[in-house]
């Protein structure tokens, strides 16, 4: 992975326009090299990690879709076997233990809320008698290792216990139980039977064809996710109706569309197969050609994705969703 930006931003706008500059950066080359871009995974074989990164101190999975996004292509990059990662003080904490290589740059958001007060210590109202709160983020960015770069690790921080040998990939066959729930638990509207699919706002109503016209179970579901990430945009869900209007607003929706369905998909531990991906290609030049005049282009993408899959995970009872991790 390239180094950080070694100027330092002032604020969170210039953090994250340096952040994204980086990361565009990093996806362009990566789809030349690669033909593909860094969510599309094809499933023949499956040997490196893939959107399933996680802590090794805390084994939870790195927030933010773009974290994901960075860590597979550094893992792909560098043919690291684990998904586990670490920073350098938990690294140093272990006597003996060492690293070798660059490490990954990856980002947090940090939000803050803070009641506002007068100059006497008052706690300010509005109109309605409602405390007066004031709420922001912080942007930073920190480094992590992969533990297949690390040596002296204690075992249970070890990688050779996360990925198992290559192993070809079975297709799926039938319908998924956990994954038909999460869709019932949404509760969206939705009409089988169609020759294609679609969300229409009119009707705020969801489009399907036939589970057994698809030519795969992966297609289909992730067909059923992109939809689904559509009917997130709404002024009473995610709020992104107009958004980007400007920016060629038809492939900004599409890219959000494509990259909420990878992220629900490896949620819910259904991978995505190559055919999966055939509807979308046909957009890659027009959010491209979009991406050089505005570097915020992917990361706004990646963000309102992350955004919606939130949102469609908030209508879930907890233990209904079933994480890979």
């Amino acid at each position: 992975m390239a180094k950080a930006i070694k100027k330092t931003p002032k604020t969170n706008d210039e953090k994250i326009g340096n952040f994204a500059k980086f990361f565009n950066a990093r996806v362009i080359a990566y789809a030349k090299d690669n033909n593909k871009m860094p969510w599309q995974q094809g499933w023949d074989k499956v040997d490196t990690a893939w959107m399933n990164h996680i802590s090794a101190t805390t084994t939870k999975a790195y927030k933010y879709f773009l974290n994901q996004i960075i860590l597979t292509m550094s893992a792909e990059e560098n043919g690291y076997k684990s998904n586990k990662w670490i920073t350098k003080g938990q690294i140093l904490k272990h006597k003996g233990a060492s690293f070798k290589g660059s490490a990954t740059w990856i980002f947090g958001w940090f939000y803050w809320e803070k009641v506002q007060t007068d100059k006497n210590g008052k706690v300010l109202k509005d109109k309605d008698g409602n405390d007066v709160v004031k709420s922001g983020y912080n942007f930073t960015q920190y480094m992590v290792f992969n533990t297949d770069q690390c040596t002296g690790l204690p075992e249970n921080l070890a990688s050779d216990e996360v990925i198992e040998d290559v192993a070809d990939y079975v297709p799926l066959e039938g319908r998924l139980d956990h994954v038909e729930k999460y869709i019932s638990n949404i509760g969206a509207k939705v009409e089988f039977g169609k020759n294609g699919a679609y969300y229409r706002p009119s009707t705020d109503t969801i489009g399907m064809p036939d589970f057994e016209s698809f030519h795969s179970v992966e297609l289909y579901y992730s067909t059923f996710m992109h939809e689904h990430i559509h009917w997130t945009k709404t002024e009473d869900r995610c709020k992104r109706k107009n958004n980007h209007a400007n920016r060629k607003a038809y492939a900004f929706e599409e890219l959000i569309a494509e990259m909420g369905a990878v992220y629900t998909m490896n949620n819910l531990g259904v991978p995505m197969d190559e055919k999966a991906f055939d509807n979308h290609l046909a957009y890659v030049d027009n959010w491209l050609g979009a991406l050089e005049k505005d570097p915020k282009f992917l990361v706004d993408a990646s963000m309102l994705a992350d955004k919606s899959v939130k949102f469609l995970d908030s209508l879930q009872n907890k233990e209904d969703i079933k994480k890979v991790a």
